[in-house]
């Protein structure tokens, strides 16, 4: 199976890919940008797994627009840890890397430290330009990355939020919905696309999983891009949709909305599918 995902090696999206199914030993293509990776999907590759939420910077907006725009279903969802260090090659280093997303990640760090900072496109060209300079200089990068032997660490933990963590999701296009089993903790996600709007719409929405106890675990507004006030809903909720009251809901909501239905998965534990 081919699987792309966001490069260049050494990124979170790496090793999010090498947990998926990491027993049937599946190709990773490293591409240079999301859209990318989703223009892949059933093309040069059967899947793609792209980051859709991360817990301190909230969903990821590519990600939910494009899935608006062409149907793909989500097979699995993978979680892991998102934390960072300080390598330097001197102890009072003058200038430090970090790419653009790290950087707000670590920014109470990067504000301590007091250093002019160099945005990057990706935490590894910030360990290469670490490594190609002579002057005294410092990274930041990920914590998953070995430390080379010509640098140093000045610091191991540099996140703002020590716990936290990116959901990835595993995109196909196809729609296969992973047999129901009752000692599996289910999820299932769905767009709302907003082309029926009305007084109290997401309201009546909300009502209907509500009617059902169904939990819901995230929803997210997108623009629709026609006009102000006009939006998409992305849902997660606990459950598969062969559940009674996951089709019930369904069936009622179809009445109100235009819906994607992007597919029911076991939820992950953090670090692993």
């Amino acid at each position: 199976m081919r699987i792309a995902t966001l490069g260049p090696a050494g990124t979170f999206s790496e090793v999010a890919a090498g947990l998926y199914q990491p027993e049937k030993q599946h190709q990773i293509q490293l591409l240079d940008s999301l859209v990318s990776c989703l223009d892949s999907i059933g093309n040069d590759c059967d899947a793609a797994v792209v980051p859709i939420e991360n817990l301190t910077e909230g969903f990821v907006s590519p990600v939910v627009d494009y899935l608006v725009q062409r149907p793909l279903h989500i097979q699995a969802e993978i979680r892991i840890p998102v934390g960072f260090q300080c390598l330097a090659n001197s102890a009072e280093p003058q200038q430090i890397w970090a790419q653009f997303v790290a950087a707000g990640q670590c920014n109470q760090y990067l504000n301590g430290l007091g250093l002019p900072v160099i945005h990057t496109a990706s935490n590894a060209l910030s360990l290469d330009a670490l490594l190609a300079t002579e002057k005294p200089s410092a990274a930041v990068v990920p914590k998953h990355v070995n430390c080379p032997a010509s640098l140093q660490i000045l610091n191991s933990n540099i996140a703002d939020n020590p716990r936290n963590e990116t959901r990835f999701v595993v995109l196909s296009a196809t729609s296969e919905t992973p047999e129901f089993n009752k000692n599996t903790h289910w999820k299932s996600s769905l767009l709302l696309i907003d082309d029926n709007d009305h007084p109290g719409l997401l309201v009546d929405s909300l009502q209907v999983f509500a009617k059902q106890q169904i939990n819901l675990t995230s929803i997210v507004s997108r623009p629709a891009g026609s006009q102000f006030g006009d939006y998409h809903f992305f849902i997660d909720f606990d459950g598969h949709l062969s559940e009674p009251g996951v089709a019930a809901a369904l069936q009622e909501l179809a009445k109100m909305n235009n819906i994607h239905w992007l597919g029911s998965y076991p939820a992950a534990a953090i670090g692993n599918q």
